[in-house]
């Protein structure tokens, strides 16, 4: 029987509720799809008692006085809403609570802003540390000796792993799992939760897609969208730029300025990159290369090996383990 570990989620008034329950989703599954106690999952505070979190739900917590921690815990602490963030950053005994609980545990992580309480707590002083993209900026002046990576969407320094926006915490704790567990078990319990089975922590925050819509007008921003929904479809040129109310060279040309590619580049992107998901979620070469709107299984493979330099198959046995 395998050892159990402990994942003890750090929370505080204000954090954000989906910063433990996602990641938390990931050890339950692992228990459940195993039937065997790999983890044990609780909530820890600065007191015990119901603790308020983004939306109104509130929590109930232990208090990480009454913990005994070892090098089977794991702490993972949560972000926030700006207004609960900065109240817990200048809560001193919430600061000196987890600066003790940190020392003795084999792995320490943070999901989101949750990275600046453990630097305002001085557990972690000259790590290489991922946060959400819209704090990497204040956390690099705040704390001049970490090193900062505003792309990652997760990072990993020896026993200190960090990690970017809400989603991302799931990304960490598949991570975590794997090399608890294996790829395997990770990619078991992916499936079940029906998210992606594997994203490397040195992938970038934006999806081309996200990069895009940012920087693009409302025309082209629903433009994506509609297009997104229609990956099964022909998707003519003409039909795009007519939704757009634009002759077609005019809409080539600014299409192109505000994505960075031209249209059809830009729509067969989309389509590998869905294909890929949908490999990655364990759906057979033939169906995928339908939903991507391929006409046959024999041009969605030359189109994805081109794309990803394997083939479907090769790419769907790895990601598998």
């Amino acid at each position: 029987m395998p050892q159990t570990r402990n994942i003890h989620f750090v929370t505080f008034p204000g954090a954000e509720l989906l910063d433990l329950a996602g990641p938390a989703a990931v050890f339950t599954a692992a228990n459940q799809l195993t039937g065997n106690a790999l983890y044990s999952v609780d909530v820890v505070a600065l007191s015990n008692g119901a603790i308020p979190h983004g939306g109104g739900l509130a929590l109930t917590a232990r208090s990480l006085a009454d913990l005994t921690l070892g090098p089977d815990d794991t702490l993972l602490v949560a972000g926030g809403y700006e207004s609960g963030l900065r109240a817990a950053l200048k809560d001193t005994r919430l600061l000196a609570a987890l600066n003790r609980a940190a020392k003795p545990c084999g792995r320490i992580g943070s999901v989101c802003s949750g990275t600046f309480l453990l630097a305002q707590a001085r557990v972690i002083t000259h790590q290489r540390v991922a946060t959400h993209w819209r704090g990497c900026n204040e956390l690099a002046e705040r704390f001049p000796d970490l090193t900062v990576d505003p792309e990652a969407l997760y990072v990993r320094d020896d026993r200190f792993w960090t990690s970017a926006g809400v989603a991302t915490g799931i990304d960490l704790a598949l991570a975590m799992l794997q090399a608890d567990h294996g790829r395997s078990l990770k990619t078991r319990v992916a499936r079940e939760l029906v998210v992606y089975a594997h994203r490397p922590g040195h992938q970038s925050q934006f999806s081309d897609v996200l990069d895009a819509q940012a920087r693009t007008d409302d025309r082209y921003r629903d433009l994506i969208d509609w297009i997104l929904q229609r990956l099964d479809q022909p998707l003519k040129i003409a039909d795009l730029a007519a939704r757009c109310g634009q002759t077609e060279r005019t809409f080539h040309r600014r299409f192109s300025a505000e994505t960075g590619m031209p249209p059809s580049r830009f729509v067969e992107s989309l389509r590998m990159k869905y294909g890929r998901d949908l490999l990655e979620a364990g759906t057979p070469v033939k169906q995928v290369a339908g939903r991507c709107g391929f006409r046959s299984e024999s041009a969605f493979r030359t189109a994805f090996r081109q794309q990803f330099g394997v083939s479907p198959g090769q790419h769907a046995r790895m990601q598998a383990g």
